[in-house]
């Protein structure tokens, strides 16, 4: 093969072209939201209820977007050979055209208004058909699994964000007083033929080499044949139809809400508006959901509640204020929303790729024929609902309800029988998902993968790394898989703040390995995990050619509770000339020696000769291994900004003991003079006469014996902290 063949450009895209076509596909859904929102069912809705619409031209309204997948019959053979996505744009910009003669209905009235609406409505949702069986494909090619599902619901997210936005705009308009109420309902579908252009423009851009493909004798009615024939892909289209049949007649909430309980146009928009938030929500919320645990969880767990809101609808009264109906609504929305965003994510699974756009129409084909039954069945329920809701314990649209609540009971056997490779088993799905720190530690991972800024991932592997959620160890199991990943080392480091004993065996292999990156941290993790295998790898480390590994594990070994090593450790501590390494000796000595005997050491030449800036940190170390307070490092730093500061500090903290006190002029002058063996012998003199606790004794042991010809500044602050530490103990004793 040459080169040239080998370089090619396949029809699937490559990850640039992935990134840059997704960047464009999130705005195109996001105008796209604004376009069907004024374009769409409501305002159409809306429109032919003004010109007196009987509810069986309302059924057909609420499903004609699906009716018109008929024309696929005939798109994949129209179109074949060109790119779907010029195919897609020319679908887009009629579908918004079409909404121009809208303007028309200022002039006509009655039957042949309706008749027009509906005339203009069927043209505008067979455009979109078409359009939308290629953006299914564009859709597809713009994923790798990895992506999929986030990519799903952020386009989800972008769409109907923009659509709570459009129905607000909706609202105002029809609430103006100066306009009337069929001019408000006119310039809406105008408003959308605007947004419906951009978004046309946008789809455009999107980079793409698939073209509309058809093979002869490869009809719809075979598609739909060899797809039935697979139990999976059959259980995934019936959830799919089952799923959009509950939209339709959901859809009849409109013409309810309107004619039964005589809510007025603009008022219905407000209703929308909650529907609109309800899919937004859900979107954003489930996103971090599904990609962990899988859609067949969510649908599971949204056909439940579906099912029951569903009921409530069939038997609600006329009577309610429209706060109720919108909470319902939303409710009820949320989880049809959660469902349907569930069932696309396995309809795409099952999505061949070669053949793509002929599935894709024989699913919107076959929807489109199962929607003329359902809005013709729409229509036919309302009549009969309102018949005999004097007869019946049900609303005057309750019947049309019904049918989705069993929909949704039908739903719940079919997602037991689905087949989901890498989604979680339902009731592990149920326990996970009933505890709020879970999806908590799920948002919190989804943000981190969508987050550029170091401090606010910084931020999020805090939080990830220290939550108490069951599923937190999983998530961070997975990051630490990565070879290099940025956060790994945080995280290590916070399996000694919050022990994962499950993940145990990830350090003990990390410390084990001498070409790990994060070798040290994970030994410095070990310290919270005692038992014979931490032991017996940290024993081992001690002999590692590495000085920093060797002090590193001394460390952890002293904080499992190691008493055998002390002899080893202090050799160690005694050959080091580096201060990181001797203070993590330091460390381990304080856990095991009792006598703290490499006090001795830390006040002498051993370490003097280190220079005043170590002998402030090993200082520092000791105050902090006793507890003291005032931090001994808050003293140090004012003596650091302005010489004097900290004596002054500490002699102010230091009032309550007389010795300091009587003593606090003459320090200053000894200070100031550099006097440093003057102040050591003072405190000596002082501490021969003390009697402090058992756990001072061997700080008042190592400060006694001091040779005060190695006095610097460092020290003798430090013997002024210590001395002031030990007289106060003692007098609390």
């Amino acid at each position: 093969m040459s080169d040239k063949t080998a370089a090619k450009r396949t029809r699937y895209l490559s990850r640039s072209e992935r990134r840059i076509g997704g960047r464009l596909y999130l705005k195109f859904s996001g105008f796209n939201g604004f376009g069907i929102s004024f374009l769409g069912d409501a305002p159409v809705t809306l429109l032919a209820i003004y010109f007196g619409a009987g509810n069986m031209e309302l059924g057909i309204i609420a499903a004609m977007i699906h009716i018109s997948g008929i024309a696929l019959l005939i798109v994949p053979r129209i179109f074949k050979g060109r790119n779907v996505v010029s195919v897609g744009f020319w679908a887009w910009m009629i579908r918004g055209l079409v909404g121009l003669p809208y303007a028309l209905l200022l002039f006509i009235q009655g039957k042949a208004a309706v008749a027009l609406i509906m005339i203009l409505y069927a043209l505008f949702c067979l455009s979109r058909t078409a359009g939308v069986a290629m953006v299914n494909t564009i859709q597809k090619r713009l994923m790798v699994s990895r992506t999929q599902s986030d990519l799903i619901f952020r386009n989800a997210t972008s769409f109907q964000g923009n659509q709570i936005l459009s129905r607000f705009i909706s609202y105002i308009i029809l609430s103006l007083k100066n306009i009337a109420e069929l001019v408000g309902l006119i310039i809406l579908p105008i408003l959308g033929v605007v947004f419906n252009t951009i978004a046309a423009f946008l789809l455009k851009r999107i980079p793409n080499r698939t073209k509309v493909d058809y093979k002869p004798g490869e009809n719809l009615f075979v598609i739909l044949n060899r797809s039935l024939k697979s139990p999976q892909s059959r259980r995934i289209l019936f959830l799919r139809w089952i799923s959009l049949a509950q939209l339709i007649l959901f859809g009849m909430a409109i013409p309810f809400l309107r004619l039964s309980v005589g809510i007025n146009p603009a008022r219905i928009f407000l209703y929308t508006i909650a529907l609109s938030l309800a899919a937004f929500l859900s979107s954003l919320s489930l996103r971090p959901i599904a990609i962990r645990a899988g859609s067949r969880p969510i649908l599971f767990f949204s056909a439940i509640p579906g099912a029951l809101l569903l009921f409530i609808w069939t038997f609600i009264p006329e009577q309610f204020s429209l706060e109720i109906y919108a909470i319902l609504g939303f409710l009820t929305m949320f989880v049809l929303n959660a469902s349907n965003l569930a069932i696309n994510r396995m309809l795409i699974s099952i999505t061949p790729d070669d053949g793509a756009v002929g599935f894709n129409s024989m699913e919107t084909f076959i929807t489109s024929i199962l929607a003329i039954i359902i809005g013709f069945s729409a229509g036919y329920l309302a009549n009969l609902s309102r018949r005999l809701s004097g007869s019946l314990p049900v609303s005057d649209y309750g019947l049309v309800f019904l049918p989705a609540a069993i929909g949704s009971l039908l739903q719940i056997l079919l997602s037991l029988k689905v087949e989901e490779p890498g989604s979680l088993g339902l009731a592990e799905s149920a326990r996970i998902l009933t505890n709020i720190n879970n999806l908590r530690t799920w948002q919190t991972v989804s943000h981190l993968e969508t987050t550029a800024d170091p401090v606010k991932r910084k931020i999020l592997i805090h939080s990830m790394g220290h939550s108490r959620a069951p599923v937190a160890s999983s998530e961070i199991e997975k990051i630490l898989a990565e070879p290099l990943s940025r956060e790994k080392g945080e995280l290590i480091e916070a399996l000694f703040h919050t022990r994962r004993p499950e993940l145990a065996d990830f350090l003990y292999s990390e410390a084990a390995d001498p070409t790990a990156f994060h070798r040290d941290k994970a030994i410095f993790a070990l310290g919270a995990y005692p038992g014979k295998e931490t032991e017996g790898i940290l024993v081992s480390l001690l002999d590692d050619e590495d000085g920093g590994i060797r002090a590193a594990a001394a460390k952890s070994l002293g904080r499992i509770g190691d008493r055998g090593h002390l002899k080893k450790i202090r050799a160690l501590w005694m050959q080091s000339q580096n201060l990181h390494e001797r203070l993590d000796y330091m460390i381990a000595m304080m856990h095991m020696d009792p006598e703290r005997l490499y006090l001795d050491e830390v006040f002498s030449r051993i370490i003097v000769h280190f220079g005043v800036k170590p002998e402030r940190t090993i200082f520092t170390l000791i105050s902090r291994q006793f507890g003291m307070s005032p931090p001994l490092g808050i003293i140090y730093r004012e003596e650091s900004a302005h010489e004097g500061e900290g004596l002054e500090l500490l002699l102010e903290e230091s009032m309550d003991t007389s010795f300091l006190l009587e003593q606090r002029q003459n320090l200053k002058k000894l200070w100031q003079k550099n006097d440093y063996q003057k102040i050591w012998e003072m405190c000596i003199t002082t501490l021969r006469d003390t009697d402090p606790p058992p756990e001072l004794l061997p700080i008042t042991r190592a400060l006694k014996q001091f040779s005060v010809d190695l006095a610097d500044s460092a020290n003798a602050l430090a013997v002024l902290y210590f001395t002031y530490q030990i007289l106060t103990a003692e007098g609390e004793k």
